[in-house]
């Protein structure tokens, strides 16, 4: 018995051994396997890594190529316009020569030499024009310039003066590269926060939304601490809380046509509407979407404003008396929605790739394109073509890759696209200007672009002084102005029109161009003169 018992307990402890052994052995399995998948997990993530970094190279690659181009048809625009310059002198001096000579000779009739008086002035219109083209070649070389230039002082100066040049021998109002080569002076000059506003809330604030008043200098923004602050962007300064939500970030602002009423939604699935004439008085909340309110846009006529939310409905509100019905309900939700100038056509732009166009006379829609599995995040109508959309996409691969994000240009009627590339990312969000003349575009990758909508094949005025993520912009009155929200708190202000731009670029500075610079710079053949009048000229 003691030897079964002995034996039964030397059994006992090699099946506990065993099974020890064996936890243990499993546990090992587990951990391998676990192992093996992170291993997969990480291949996989540096594939993804790999094809988006390979994607963005190209991208920048191509950007580097294009402006590359740029510089160099400018470079031969500017050797050409010279040439025609010189050609159109000589001409002009030999029509004048033929016409001394004729004047003086006798044997000339008066026939003759009234032809050659015509030739003379026509030669002297050619000389002007050809001379005008030349300068305005040489206002674009230095705007080009003075963006490579490290020297801060030197590149206000090319800037500056490719400026006076510009406008001097009337220029175009939107050109981008006076627009460049100012902005990026004066970002150098007066430092990359020159044109920030700080909104209170902190660095983690991010500003999602702007409402912008068409009648004033004030604006309104919110972002994910629920709270709307009034701001002005003249005086760059932040006016006063006016509203804080209730714990939920606000994600959309939207203005009404008299400035009386401002509507915002949040992640709740509520409408807060204010009274800006009773500021005292407590918001109306609208009830009846059912997920968070991803936009809003009044009607041309003030009768009242969409909402669209991720419940994939679309309410009509009206903002006085706050009665609110459901007009459509779609398939998917819509992520940003516009309304035509004339009032008759919504459109919608879905993170599922659909762009629909909806009426608002009966509220059915139609599918006009579809961009899957790419996402539509932000929709514009042109301000006086009612038929002309503009919209952002974020560009995805066949492995759901984020590879770019594009704008593209739609005229509904004939179908015909434009694509106007440059973001890196999705675009959260697109303006026309109220002129219509400029298209700006906000995006995911901390990059805002402006086009000139009448010249989309030039490259783009890039603004990339930004602390983070581009979230909403908005033009003002007389689009004078491009408004931006940001991320750290931070709203932006830029102005649109290159003479603003300019009056802050000489009190910046603190000397002219030395002669020396004038030649490398301006040219040789071209006088010297003072670019900044009220500086005294220095180091000749």
């Amino acid at each position: 018995n003691i030897i079964l018992a002995i034996a039964l307990l030397v059994s006992i402890g090699f099946f506990f051994f065993g099974l020890i052994n064996n936890i243990a052995a499993q546990k090992d399995k587990i951990a391998a396997e676990a192992e093996r998948n992170n291993a997969e997990q990480a291949r996989k993530e540096a594939v993804r890594e790999k094809e988006n970094a390979e994607a963005q190279t190209k991208i920048v690659l191509q950007q580097e190529e294009k402006l590359k181009a740029a510089n160099k048809d400018l470079q031969n625009a500017l050797a050409e316009t010279k040439r025609s310059k010189d050609l159109a002198f000589t001409e002009a001096q030999n029509a004048k020569i033929q016409e001394q000579i004729a004047v003086k000779s006798t044997k000339v009739a008066n026939a003759k030499s009234d032809s050659l008086k015509i030739q003379t002035v026509i030669a002297n219109t050619n000389l002007d024009k050809a001379n005008s083209l030349y300068y305005l070649t040489v206002a674009q070389s230095l705007e080009a310039k003075s963006e490579g230039i490290e020297d801060k002082q030197l590149a206000g100066l090319t800037s500056m003066q490719g400026y006076l040049f510009h406008t001097k021998y009337s220029g175009r109002r939107y050109d981008p590269y006076v627009f460049r080569g100012l902005y990026y002076s004066l970002a150098k000059l007066a430092g990359y926060n020159y044109n920030a506003i700080k909104i209170p809330g902190g660095l983690k604030n991010k500003m999602f939304a702007l409402a912008v008043s068409q009648n004033s200098d004030k604006f309104y923004t919110t972002g994910n601490d629920g709270k709307i602050t009034e701001a002005d962007y003249i005086m760059l300064k932040s006016n006063k809380s006016i509203y804080e939500n209730d714990g939920y970030a606000n994600n959309i602002l939207a203005l009404s046509k008299d400035e009386k009423y401002l509507v915002s939604g949040s992640d709740s699935s509520y409408l807060d509407i204010f009274s800006l004439e009773d500021s005292g008085k407590k918001p109306v909340r609208i009830r009846g979407h059912k997920g968070s309110v991803k936009d809003i846009k009044f009607l041309p006529d003030n009768s009242g404003f969409i909402s669209a939310s991720t419940d994939k409905t679309l309410r009509l509100t009206n903002q006085v008396t706050g009665q609110s019905k459901n007009v459509l309900t779609l398939p998917y939700h819509l992520k940003s929605i516009d309304i035509s100038p004339n009032g008759e056509w919504i459109v919608g732009g879905a993170p599922s790739g659909q762009l629909v166009l909806i009426s608002t006379k009966d509220y059915s829609y139609k599918e006009i394109l579809n961009e899957a599995p790419s996402r539509i995040l932000s929709v514009a109508f042109h301000p006086t073509k009612s038929m002309v959309i503009a919209y952002g996409v974020e560009v995805v691969n066949e492995n759901r890759v984020v590879t770019r994000g594009t704008v593209k240009i739609l005229e509904i009627e004939t179908k015909k696209v434009k694509e106007l590339a440059g973001h890196k990312a999705g675009i959260t969000n697109l303006e026309f200007s109220p002129d219509g003349n400029l298209l700006a575009s906000a995006g995911l990758d901390k990059k805002l672009q402006m086009w000139v909508v009448d010249h989309e094949e030039d490259l783009p005025i890039v603004m990339d002084n930004n602390n983070g993520n581009v979230w909403d912009i908005a033009f003002t009155k007389g689009s004078n102005y491009l408004i931006a929200s940001c991320n750290n708190g931070e709203v932006r202000v830029w102005p649109t029109d290159t003479r603003m731009l300019a009056e802050q670029v000489c009190p910046e500075l603190t000397r002219n161009m030395t002669k020396e610079e004038w030649r490398i710079y301006v040219g040789a053949d071209i006088d010297y003169e003072s670019t900044c009048r009220s500086l005294l000229i220095k180091d000749f």
